[in-house]
């Protein structure tokens, strides 16, 4: 089985792209927010790109087509959603028929991909290390229990304008959910980088 991974910070229409380009059947893409926010960005962004960059999102090919046909998605928007997803996450969650040559000349595992991994934590009492590492924990074992390779990206320049993998990986959390800020707005008690906590699990890649 492939090492989960962590990839680049990417914006709605980037992702989309990606998944139209790498995709393997039956890859499943969990978008950590609700339906109507998600779309309503990735229009935005969209319509405020050149002509060229709008007709690789919208003039799709014959290919491409037939793979989003066969991509499963599914919204996520609170850390408890997107634990139960994990917890009853099967295969069979994917309705649609595989594509033909679904298995690629690579043999690479389709991904269980959450989208907003962090961001979904982030201003809720699982903002720690300990609420981070449950979901990570419950995301790689649905994606081993049914032959995916787990997979992380963030919203590139999203609520903390972050654009680096390193500045997400970077930020501190404390060990504890439900811990305090002080009146300085530093974390009551020991803090740890979430590189630490992800690094259980996941590997980082460049592209």
């Amino acid at each position: 089985m492939s090492s989960a991974i962590i990839l680049p910070p990417v914006t709605p229409s980037e992702l989309v792209s990606q998944i139209m380009a790498r995709h393997r059947y039956p890859t499943t893409i969990l978008i950590t927010s609700a339906k109507q926010p998600f779309f309503d960005a990735l229009t935005y962004e969209i319509q405020s790109q050149d002509e060229e960059q709008r007709n690789h999102i919208l003039h799709k090919t014959l290919l491409q087509t037939a793979v989003s046909r066969h991509i499963h998605l599914a919204f996520t928007p609170t850390v408890a959603h997107l634990r139960a997803y994990l917890s009853t996450f099967t295969q069979g969650d994917s309705r649609t028929p595989a594509p033909p040559n679904s298995k690629g000349a690579d043999g690479a595992s389709p991904l269980l991909l959450v989208y907003g991994f962090l961001e979904v934590h982030r201003v809720t009492t699982e903002w720690s290390a300990q609420g981070i590492a449950n979901s990570a924990a419950a995301l790689v074992e649905a994606a081993a229990r049914n032959s995916f390779r787990a997979a992380v990206v963030e919203p590139r320049g999203g609520g903390v304008e972050f654009e680096a993998l390193d500045e997400f990986l970077g930020e501190e959390v404390p060990l504890l959910s439900g811990t305090l800020r002080k009146e300085s707005g530093a974390w009551s008690g020991r803090t740890v980088e979430i590189r630490s906590i992800l690094g259980r699990w996941f590997e980082g890649q460049s592209a």
